[in-house]
């Protein structure tokens, strides 16, 4: 099950951004990564291995030019942000 679907099936509101066609700036990746945890943890897995080497500093700037390298989709609650749609991302949003 897609996470549009799921969110519909629970009734939970939501607002989806297509980020390919209005990527995030530097300094919302960097709210959403602060309160997701760290920079690392907004790579997507397909591209872990890929960006490894790219400093930290680095990180934010990359995902900016490339939104496409984000791990998607990502959920921001306010307080906290979770990514990918996991077992524990479907728990968290009351599934």
């Amino acid at each position: 099950m897609k996470a549009r679907e799921f969110l519909a099936q629970k009734k939970v509101a939501f607002e989806e951004r297509d980020i390919i066609k209005q990527p995030p700036s530097e300094a919302e990746l960097a709210a959403l990564a602060k309160k997701l945890g760290g920079v690392r943890l907004l790579i997507g897995p397909k591209r872990v291995a890929e960006l490894a080497s790219l400093p930290d500093a680095q990180v934010l700037p990359h995902l900016a030019r490339n939104p496409g390298h984000l791990r998607r989709p990502l959920f921001d609650l306010g307080a906290t942000v979770l990514a990918g749609f996991t077992e524990e991302t479907r728990a968290r949003l009351g599934g």
